[in-house]
């Protein structure tokens, strides 16, 4: 245990070495503030680092960041515990993490961006974009049920391995050919090959690679400079990427993937392949907590932000979701005042949420894979800034 306080002590003054130039580069987006500026007490926030020592002590997570934005301004950026253990390597300001399912968001987005443009409507069967849905079991699925998670695939939902195949379209049309094993539009149901169907629509609607789409129209627009949807050997920002620990049954935590070695899937996994960090992510819940404007753009109709984040009727018990955003409190997403908070999480630990009628982001994350410690933050942190 000594060592490994030794090991947290060395970590945290590496941090406030390597920080400021990262905070300086994200304060024009955030920019820092004290927590009693925003109506937040220092000292309950510095409860929420401290758990989160804790648990780098009791080896519940390796390493870990926590990001609390109110009112646009950064109350609240700390860091604990390591980006890569074994090579003692502490855990930065803005360390890149493979967010995994964080990414159904994006192309969730991306989808309704081409509804925005009128190339595509929800309503639309599936079938009418990609051949392979044309058939008795798939030909009735609808985008907007693929987006809710109702159409009727299961969990992850593809016929063989993802790893098994060349390229996301090639998984897409296979999972079309098999169709669904439930009956579309009748439960919610929790689908990675859903998301990644969404990936190949923006593709087929498009003209370009899905990733293709969600960097020019998604990720440059709201100046995402730490984000990117495939890790190619030649990155810049391939050293900022997290190593990532997988929780053994003995409780313990093995890294089961780094940066040097190459991404696991040979192309873009809509359902789960993009890196980002804390102050990116914020800024993509900014847009969406500003009605899908950014600056004086407006980016996503404001209607359709609305209708995203109300709940589906299937979703609500026990799963409330919208389209492709988990609801973690419902609320009129057309009322500034209403009780809304949304966001979504990430199998690799990652947790994000927003509550507009607070004008409160909070990001969370690590990249310690079946740790409970994403699942305990939220109580953690809304304890502390008295929600």
């Amino acid at each position: 245990m000594t060592a490994t306080l030794n090991k947290i002590s060395r970590s945290f003054a590496v941090i406030a070495a390597t920080a400021v130039s990262l905070q300086a580069q994200d304060a024009g987006f955030f920019p820092k503030a004290t927590p009693e500026s925003a109506g937040l007490s220092s000292a309950k926030l510095a409860t929420i680092v401290d758990q989160m020592a804790r648990w780098v002590e009791e080896e519940k997570v390796v390493g870990a960041e926590i990001l609390i934005i109110k009112n646009r301004q950064t109350v609240l950026h700390s860091m604990v515990g390591w980006k890569d253990r074994e090579r003692e390597i502490p855990w930065e300001a803005n360390t890149i993490c493979r967010i995994r399912s964080m990414t159904k968001p994006f192309v969730g987005t991306a989808v309704l961006l081409l509804a925005d443009e009128g190339k595509l409507s929800v309503s639309d069967p599936v079938s009418k974009y990609i051949a392979s849905f044309d058939n008795e079991r798939s030909g009735g699925i609808t985008i907007e049920q693929v987006l809710t998670h109702t159409g009727g695939f299961t969990q992850p939902g593809y016929p063989a391995n993802l790893s098994t195949y060349g390229s996301l379209r090639e998984a897409v049309d296979s999972v079309g050919g098999a169709g669904p094993p439930n009956e579309p539009g009748t439960e919610w149901i929790y689908s990675d090959a859903g998301s990644a169907t969404l990936g190949a629509l923006v593709a087929e609607v498009s003209g370009m690679p899905a990733e293709e789409f969600i960097r020019l129209r998604i990720v440059e627009p709201l100046g995402l400079t730490s984000t990117f949807l495939n890790l190619t050997g030649d990155s810049p920002l391939r050293q900022r990427v997290s190593s990532t620990y997988s929780l053994t049954p003995s409780g313990s935590f093995r890294k089961y993937w780094d940066s040097t070695t190459p991404q696991v899937m040979k192309f873009f996994r809509a359902s789960g392949g993009i890196y980002s960090t804390t102050t990116d992510y914020a800024r993509f819940l900014a847009l969406w907590m500003d009605g899908g404007q950014v600056g004086s753009t407006q980016l996503l109709a404001h209607e359709l932000v609305t209708t995203a984040l109300q709940v589906a009727p299937l979703s609500r018990d026990p799963h409330p979701y919208g389209y492709q955003w988990q609801i973690f409190e419902e609320g009129d997403p057309s009322d500034p005042t209403s009780d809304l908070v949304f966001g979504h999480g990430g199998s690799d630990g990652t947790l994000a949420w927003a509550v507009p009628s607070e004008d409160l982001i909070v990001l969370y994350f690590t990249q310690s894979r079946g740790g409970s410690t994403s699942g305990e933050i939220r109580e953690v942190v809304e304890r502390a800034v008295g929600r």
